[in-house]
């Protein structure tokens, strides 16, 4: 059995255990004062952050630089609730309707979002780091739905609205907003343009099927020139697990082909 499929799933039990738990640090906030409570908020990068807990900071950025993006498939509340939607549009749709497609990076939004919410961090306004971070943004929702009374009534109308657009999106686009909007994301994705070990496509292996491509929720891999932007790849590794000849992997460096007097003379689009 490929590999991924097991890492596909300890990364889904990983992210449900996160997303479970921050739900209910949100309800009951006296679980997060215990030890185990304040641990798993600060994995969390803006409250960790805001809490002075450089740790995970260091930590994260150590892994976005080593793996790229793992912290947005795994300890990312909003993440996978954006899967979740994700997979009901699977169970819902037919199949010719549920697939994903390349589409090109939104640099003019995806960049300068992280760097006006860095410097209202650095000013002091957290008013706006907390209404874009998508650790604070899941918390008003999970309250909004379990203890509305616990939440001012602009909070309550933020938290619907917020709520309403990411599951149109995640419906219809998957992790767009991860891609575009997001200020994590934006930062983790400077980090892991050239990560030490990288999502890529062996030429030599693609069967050129795009499996893979219609399974890319981030909308990062492009077959036509057989390429993955790791700065948008969330290391879900549904494309790797689905991959019928173990053609793109998470591995060290660019795959070269074995024959490279070939590579000016191939096409690497979907097989017609």
């Amino acid at each position: 059995m490929n590999r991924y499929r097991h890492l596909r799933r300890l990364r889904i039990a990983i992210s449900l255990i996160f997303a479970l738990a921050l739900a209910w640090i949100s309800v009951d906030a006296a679980i997060g004062l215990t030890r185990i409570g304040a641990w798993v908020v600060h994995t969390q990068i803006v409250p960790a952050v805001l809490a002075g807990s450089a740790i995970w900071l260091v930590v994260w950025v150590l892994a976005t630089i080593t793996f790229g993006r793992i912290y947005c498939s795994s300890v990312c509340p909003m993440g996978t609730c954006m899967d979740a939607v994700g997979r009901m549009r699977q169970a819902c749709l037919p199949k010719d309707r549920r697939r994903y497609r390349y589409l090109p990076p939104a640099n003019a939004l995806r960049f300068p979002i992280p760097a006006i919410v860095c410097a209202c961090l650095f000013v002091g306004f957290t008013s706006v780091v907390e209404c874009t971070d998508p650790a604070y943004v899941y918390r008003n929702i999970v309250l909004a739905i379990f203890k509305p009374l616990a939440i001012t009534s602009g909070s309550l109308a933020a938290a619907a609205i917020c709520g309403a657009a990411i599951t149109l999106s995640s419906w219809k686009c998957g992790r767009i907003l991860c891609n575009t909007v997001c200020p994590v994301g934006g930062l983790l994705g400077l980090l892991s343009r050239n990560p030490v070990y990288r999502i890529d496509i062996d030429t030599d292996k693609c069967i050129h099927c795009g499996k893979c491509e219609d399974v890319c929720k981030a909308s990062c891999i492009d077959l036509t020139v057989c390429t993955v932007d790791n700065s948008r790849c969330v290391r879900c590794f549904d494309c790797s697990a689905i991959c019928p000849n173990d053609a793109i992997a998470l591995h060290k460096g660019r795959y070269r082909l074995s024959t490279p007097m070939m590579q000016p003379t191939m096409q690497c689009g979907k097989a017609k």
